[in-house]
């Protein structure tokens, strides 16, 4: 299998392996939830309330082999009732730091 990333095929295996090298490039991708959190804030505030959070969360959690990271209480962490990009990036760099742990 071969991904086609600008015009060239690589390697998935490859692919991985750069971006686990590379902890800048990797908190880049994080830091903006992969284009993510804005795309789920309807309102454009800058936050996502439970209803905004709700389909994200819903697709997060099939996807995350540590679903439980993607509870909205456990991730609003200063509890203002709403998610922070802050927030959001927190559990993201978590969530890798779990998964280097499981897969050194």
């Amino acid at each position: 299998m071969n991904i086609k990333l600008n015009r060239t095929l690589v390697k998935p295996l490859f692919l991985a392996a750069t971006v686990a090298m590379s902890p800048t490039l990797t908190q880049q991708a994080v830091a903006d939830g992969g284009g993510a959190y804005s795309g789920y804030d309807a309102n454009q505030d800058g936050y996502l309330d439970r209803n905004e959070f709700k389909p994200f969360a819903d697709t997060r959690q099939k996807r995350s082999a540590s679903p439980e990271l993607w509870n909205f209480n456990r991730m609003d962490a200063d509890g203002d009732g709403k998610i922070s990009e802050q927030e959001m990036v927190n559990t993201l760099m978590e969530e890798v730091k779990l998964k280097r742990r499981q897969n050194p």
